[in-house]
C-alpha cells in the first residue's frame, strides 16, 4: 500500500467537516421561512376594505418590508413586532401566529377579528405586549398566554371583547413581567384568581364581565399596584384589609357589585388615592369626620347607593383637589357642609339622603366653585326658601336638581342667570308664585320639570324662546289661563305634561306644527275648550295622548288615524260628539283606548276589529 502523506489526509478530514458558516446560514434561511409562513394567517382575513395588507405577498425574502411587520436587525432577521391595529380588518386569528417565537410585540386591537384566541399564542415566551382590544374575539383566554416564570408578557390587552370563561388561575401567579392586564367589557366569570409573585403590575382592569366571589386577600402582595379597577362585577364580600399594603394606589374602583359590611378604615387613610369609587354596593358606615385630610390627594369620591349613614364631614372642605362628590343614594343626614373652598369642584351630587337646609348657606358658598357643572340635592329634606344667590352659582352648570324636597317660596327672577343649564327639575315640592319669565333666557335647556308644585299664574310665553326644550313638565300645579302658541318654537319638544291646571282655552295648533311631542302630551284635568284641531295628526311619532277631562267639543278629528306609532289614547270626559272616525282601524300600535263620557254617536267601526287591544 502507498505511504499517504499525513498531511493530505488532514486535509481531506477538513473537506469533509460540516461548513459552520453553511449551516448558520441554512438555519437562518429555516428560521426566517418559518417567519415567512406564519405570517400567512393573513390566508384567515376574509375582508381588508382599506386594502393595508396589499403590500403582504410576492418575493418572500421581503417579509420584513410587509406593512406592519418589523424584523430584528441581527441575523438572522427574526419577525418581533407585528402592528395591525385600527385597520378594520375581518377574519380570525390563525395558530401559526404562534410558530413567530420571536416577536416582542403584538397589537391587532380595534379590528373586527371573531373565534377564539389560538392556544398557540402562548407558545411565544418573548412576547411582551399582546394588543386584541375592541375586536368580537370568543371563547375563553389561552393558560399559556402568561404566567410562567420565562414568559416575557408585560402588557395583556384584551378588551372589549366577547371573551367568556374564567380567568386563567396562572395569570397572576407567577408572572413577574406583567406590568398591564386590561380585560374589561367581556363576559368573564368565575373569581377572580389568587395573586402570587406578581411584583410588577401596575394597571389591573377588569370591569363590565360577570366575575364573581370575593376580592382575593392576595392582592394586598401587590405592592406595585397604582390602578385597580374590578367595577361592573357580580363581586361580594367584604372589602379586604390587604389593600392598604398597596402603598401608592392611585385609583381603586370597586362599583357596582355587591360588597358588604364596613369600609376599612385603613382605605381611607391611603393618602395616594386620587380616585376612589366604592358606589352601588351594600356597604354601611359612616364616613370618617377626617376623610379631607387623610386623602388630600383626593379628585373623585363616590360612594353612591349604599347604605351609608352619619353626617358628611364637614373635613372634605380641605380636600383642595377634589372634583366629584358623589354620596346619592344613602341614609346620610344633618346639614350639607360649604364646600366653596373646593375650587376645582365640577359635580356634587347628594341627592336621596336626609339631608336638611335652613338658611342655605352651602349653597351661597358653592358661588365660589366657578367650575360647577352639576349640582344634584333631589329627595333630601331641604325646606326653606331658595335664596337669589342661586343666580351666582357657576355659569356653567349644566344640572340643577333640588325636586322631592320641602322647598317653599318662590322660583327666583334670578334663575334666568344660569344660562348653560340643560336640566332644572324642581318638582314636588311646596313652591308658589309664578313662574318667571326669565326661564325663557335658558336657551340651552332640554328639560324643565316644575311639576307637582302650587305654583299660579300663566305659563310664559317666553318658554317658547327654549327651542332646545325636549321635555316640559308642568302639571299638577295652579297654573290658569291659556297654553301659550309660542310652545310651538319649542321645536325640538317630545314630552309636554301640562296636566292637572286650571288652563283654559284652545288647543293652540303651533303645538301640532312644529315639535314632534314623540313621547307624549298630556293636558288632561283642565278646563280646555273648544274643538281639536285636524293638525293633531302632524305628531306622526306620538305615542301617547291623553286630552281627557276637559270641555272640548265638536268631533273626533279624522287626522288622529294617521298616528301610526299611537299605543295610548284618552278623551274620556270631554263633550265630543258624532261618530268615532273609521280612520282608527289604521292605529295599528294602539293598546289603549278611552272615549268614555262624551256625546258621541253612531256604531263602532268594523275597521277597529282589526286592531289587536
Amino acid at each position: 500500500m502507498a505511504h499517504v502523506p499525513l498531511i493530505s489526509l488532514l486535509l481531506v478530514a477538513l473537506l469533509l467537516l460540516p461548513n459552520p458558516a453553511a449551516i448558520s446560514t441554512a438555519e437562518s434561511a429555516n428560521e426566517s421561512e418559518i417567519d415567512r409562513q406564519a405570517l400567512s394567517f393573513l390566508q384567515g382575513i376574509t375582508s381588508d376594505t382599506l386594502g393595508v395588507l396589499s403590500s403582504w405577498g410576492g418575493n418572500a425574502s421581503l417579509h420584513c418590508s410587509w406593512r406592519g411587520v418589523t424584523c430584528g436587525n441581527a441575523l438572522p432577521r427574526r419577525v418581533v413586532s407585528l402592528q395591525l391595529n385600527s385597520l378594520q380588518l375581518v377574519g380570525e386569528l390563525s395558530p401559526s401566529l404562534g410558530n413567530l417565537t420571536s416577536l416582542t410585540r403584538l397589537d391587532l386591537g380595534n379590528n373586527l377579528f371573531s373565534g377564539g384566541i389560538p392556544e398557540e399564542l402562548g407558545n411565544g415566551q418573548s412576547l411582551s405586549y399582546a394588543n386584541r382590544a375592541n375586536n368580537s374575539l370568543t371563547g375563553g383566554i389561552p393558560p399559556g398566554l402568561a404566567g410562567s416564570s420565562s414568559s416575557s408578557l408585560s402588557k395583556l390587552i384584551l378588551s372589549r371583547n366577547n371573551l367568556s370563561g374564567q380567568i386563567p388561575a396562572t395569570l397572576f401567579a407567577n408572572a413577574s413581567a406583567l406590568t398591564r392586564v386590561d380585560l374589561r367589557m367581556n363576559s368573564l366569570t368565575g373569581a377572580i384568581p389568587p395573586f402570587g409573585r406578581v411584583t410588577s403590575l401596575r394597571y389591573l382592569c377588569v370591569t363590565e364581565n360577570s366575575l364573581s366571589g370575593s376580592i382575593p386577600p392576595s392582592v394586598g402582595n401587590v405592592s406595585s399596584l397604582r390602578f385597580m379597577l374590578l367595577g361592573q362585577n357580580k363581586l361580594a364580600g367584604s372589602i379586604p384589609e390587604s389593600l392598604r399594603h398597596i402603598p401608592e394606589l392611585l385609583d381603586l374602583d370597586l362599583s357596582f357589585n355587591g360588597l358588604s359590611g364596613h369600609v376599612p378604615l385603613p382605605l381611607y387613610n391611603m393618602s395616594s388615592l386620587r380616585y376612589l369609587s366604592l358606589g352601588s354596593n351594600f356597604l354601611a358606615g359612616q364616613v370618617p369626620s377626617d376623610i379631607g385630610y387623610s386623602l388630600p390627594n383626593l379628585q373623585v369620591l363616590i360612594l353612591q347607593n349604599n347604605n351609608l349613614a352619619g353626617l358628611i364631614p364637614t373635613s372634605l372642605e380641605h380636600a383642595s383637589n377634589l372634583q366629584v362628590l358623589d354620596l346619592s343614594n344613602n341614609s346620610l343626614h344633618g346639614r350639607v357642609p360649604s364646600l366653596g373652598s373646593l375650587a376645582r369642584l365640577r359635580q356634587v351630587l347628594l341627592g336621596k339622603n336626609q339631608l336638611e337646609a335652613y338658611d342655605w348657606q352651602f349653597l351661597a358658598s358653592l358661588t365660589n366653585c366657578t367650575q360647577l357643572t352639576k349640582l344634584s340635592l333631589e329627595g333630601n329634606m331641604l325646606n326653606g326658601s331658595l335664596p337669589g344667590s342661586i343666580s351666582n352659582l357657576s355659569t356653567g352648570l349644566e344640572t340643577l336638581l333640588l325636586g322631592s324636597n320641602q322647598i317653599s317660596g318662590s322660583i327666583p327672577n334670578e334663575i334666568g342667570n344660569l344660562v348653560n343649564l340643560t336640566a332644572l327639575s324642581m318638582e314636588n315640592n311646596l313652591l308658589s308664585g309664578g313662574i318667571p319669565a326669565t326661564v325663557g333666557k335658558l336657551r340651552s335647556l332640554f328639560i324643565l320639570n316644575l311639576s307637582k308644585n302650587k305654583l299660579s299664574g300663566q305659563i310664559p310665553s317666553s318658554v317658547g324662546n327654549i327651542s332646545q326644550l325636549g321635555k316640559l313638565f308642568l302639571d299638577d300645579n295652579d297654573l290658569s289661563g291659556s297654553i301659550p302658541g309660542s310652545l310651538g318654537g319649542c321645536l325640538g319638544l317630545v314630552q309636554l305634561n301640562l296636566s292637572s291646571n286650571s288652563l283654559d282655552g284652545f288647543l293652540p295648533k303651533e303645538l301640532f306644527t312644529g315639535p314632534s311631542l314623540a313621547l307624549g302630551a298630556d293636558v288632561s284635568l283642565n278646563n280646555l275648550t273648544g274643538e281639536i284641531p285636524e293638525d293633531i295628526g302632524r305628531l306622526v311619532n306620538i305615542v301617547l295622548l291623553n286630552v281627557s277631562n276637559n270641555l272640548f267639543s265638536g268631533v273626533i278629528p279624522s287626522a288622529l288615524g294617521r298616528l301610526f306609532f299611537l299605543s295610548s289614547l284618552r278623551m274620556e270626559a270631554n263633550r265630543l260628539q258624532g261618530p268615532i272616525p273609521a280612520s282608527f282601524g289604521r292605529l295599528l300600535s294602539i293598546q289603549y283606548i278611552d272615549l268614555s263620557r262624551n256625546e258621541l254617536n253612531g256604531t263602532v267601526p268594523e275597521s277597529l276589529e282589526n286592531l289587536a287591544m
